[in-house]
């Protein structure tokens, strides 16, 4: 009996939704030269709640728009950086969804703390403040961390404990690949 190697991802196309899980779906905006930039996640089927929007392209939008469209009922960042955030106003414009950002983002509905919870129909999403204006998101019925790139730098050093209890499965990155292997991905396997 051999082993076979595991099939790798497929490719991030910038414009593509990808269905990640059964609630989750990523549009890659576009990036630099062929490289995918910054992923935006559609989360709901029947309402939909956008985390990161992304640059403000009116191309990236209407994806966004033409995935979502009316069930698009709120939109959150990971951060308040152009990158994640630009498009935040754009896209309440064109679908009347509730904006919920870090105190003093410029046109929000609603102010997002830590533990600023999101019911949905299907779902729940709970934010984590993260230090200033970074948070990460918990999908909690599939046990997901939307993180954007807070761990591009590395983990942070109190993050596995804030989420032990969570029972993570997956992580969804600001950029590149799904991670299905939460645990093994924060270093909380024994």
């Amino acid at each position: 009996m051999t082993v076979e190697e595991p099939l790798p991802p497929p490719p991030i196309i910038p414009g593509v939704a990808r269905a990640l899980s059964p609630l989750l779906r990523r549009i890659a905006n576009p990036g630099e030269g062929d490289e995918p930039g910054l992923n935006t996640y559609l989360v709901g089927i029947d309402e939909i709640v956008i985390i990161d929007p992304g640059p403000g392209s009116v191309d990236h939008l209407d994806v966004v728009c033409g995935c979502g469209g009316d069930r698009i009922r709120w939109i959150v960042m990971t951060q308040t950086d152009p990158e994640y955030a630009a498009g935040a106003k754009k896209l309440k414009q064109m679908t009347g969804a509730l904006l919920v950002a870090p105190p003093g983002f410029d046109g929000a509905d609603e102010v997002l703390g830590d533990g600023y919870k999101i019911d949905a129909t299907e779902f729940r999403i709970i934010a984590m403040e993260m230090g200033g204006d970074d948070h990460i998101f918990f999908l909690e019925q599939e046990r997901t961390l939307v993180v954007g790139d807070l761990l591009d730098g590395g983990i942070p050093e109190d993050l596995p404990a804030r989420v032990k209890s969570m029972r993570l499965k997956a992580v969804a990155p600001g950029h590149g690949q799904y991670i299905e292997d939460a645990k093994e991905h924060l270093g909380m396997k024994k």
